[in-house]
């Protein structure tokens, strides 16, 4: 699994996160690194400075249920692309 973090394989400095219709809270996760890739890209061209971090599965859960968020795992041959407006400013 990979994730979008503030710092370089630190989970820790922050992670990228979406607000949904309802308010929610949503972290983005990728099982591949290409999708990781492709989508930071995107973010890159908003302005959005992450990085790639690989994490392991166990972790995606308990991440999220420590800090009462909900997650989105991208699966290859699924396309996301971020929305401006759904941005989360402080990761």
């Amino acid at each position: 699994m990979y994730i979008l973090t503030r710092k370089q394989d630190s989970i820790e400095s922050g992670a990228y996160a979406t607000v949904d219709g309802d308010g929610d809270t949503i972290i983005q996760f990728f099982t591949t690194e290409d999708d990781a890739t492709t989508y930071l890209t995107h973010l890159e061209a908003l302005g959005q400075d992450l990085h790639i971090t690989k994490t392991d599965e166990e972790s995606v859960d308990k991440l999220c249920n420590i800090l009462g968020y909900a997650y989105n795992i991208v699966e290859p041959g699924e396309i996301v692309i971020p929305k401006i407006e759904t941005l989360l400013n402080e990761l």
